[in-house]
């Protein structure tokens, strides 16, 4: 494990380049005593409709990690782990947008994904979802942000998955709408994001924030993936693969949900403990 560290750090500062634009980071440190250091984290928490406890692990969110502003030059940044996955994630901006050539009252948000060469994820599989994801996550964070604040502005966020363990495009929403908050960005409220998968066969069942196994083992059975605004009660993203019993949809987006709901309660104090640090 030691070792597997020391070479995410070192080839992590190879990539900071590739990250950041031209200009290399000056800080990325990514914590990992958890007990010394600051940051939010949370052990997994069982969900089902209403919020109940469920001892069914199938219904039990991966532990959380938090950690803000670990990116020096980054007007905002948000490091976070889900699970085995990890991602880092900044802001930069709000900056003149050059594509705007006339008086725009309304700013821009544009999102790019991009894989260290570590984080397990073959490369056909980058290159496809370096397409595909960005496509997923802008229009979960741009329900959430007041672009009016930023006439004639452009807002770059960047994703870097470090790690690779289940749906990525959930975990990368919740750590960008964070990243945003850390940068200032006026936003009518953070999106959390989670996906729900469905085994296939007779007996189907629902994992709510599933693992890369889980989500190779439910492949055939469909799942949900749901971003929204908690606090407004709101979804700005709502996308699912397989066909749906109307009852099971229901349930699985109830089980979305609340494991939002569960997440944004983190995010908000992991903003909190980063304000009064």
């Amino acid at each position: 494990h030691v070792m597997a560290t020391a070479r995410a750090h070192r080839t992590l500062k190879e990539l900071t380049e590739l990250h950041a634009g031209a200009r290399p980071l000056e800080f990325v440190r990514l914590k990992r005593d958890r007990a010394d250091e600051g940051g939010s984290s949370q052990t997994g928490k069982n969900l089902k409709k209403g919020g109940a406890a469920q001892a069914s692990p199938a219904n039990t969110l991966r532990a959380v990690h938090i950690s803000l502003g670990e990116v020096a030059q980054a007007a905002g940044s948000a490091y976070i782990e889900v699970g085995h996955a990890k991602l880092l994630c900044t802001v930069h901006g709000p900056r003149p947008d050059a594509r705007a050539a006339h008086f725009s009252d309304q700013g821009r948000l544009v999102c790019q994904v991009k894989f260290a060469a570590f984080s397990g994820v073959s490369e056909d599989e980058v290159e496809k979802l370096s397409r595909e994801l960005p496509m997923v996550i802008h229009p979960a964070l741009e329900a959430a942000v007041q672009l009016s604040r930023f006439p004639k502005s452009l807002l770059e966020v960047h994703v870097l998955v470090l790690e690779e363990d289940g749906d990525v495009s959930s975990t990368a929403i919740t750590g960008a709408s964070l990243a945003l908050a850390d940068a200032g960005i006026e936003m009518f409220d953070l999106v959390a994001a989670c996906s729900v998968a469905r085994s296939a066969g007779a007996k189907t069942e629902l994992h709510v924030d599933p693992t890369s196994a889980q989500v190779a083992a439910t492949a055939s059975g469909g799942s949900i993936t749901v971003a929204m605004m908690p606090a407004r009660g709101e979804i700005t993203q709502l996308s699912h693969v397989g066909e749906w019993e109307p009852d099971q949809y229901e349930e699985a987006m109830d089980l979305g949900i609340e494991a939002c709901k569960t997440l944004h309660t983190l995010m908000r104090q992991a903003l909190i403990d980063s304000a009064q640090s």
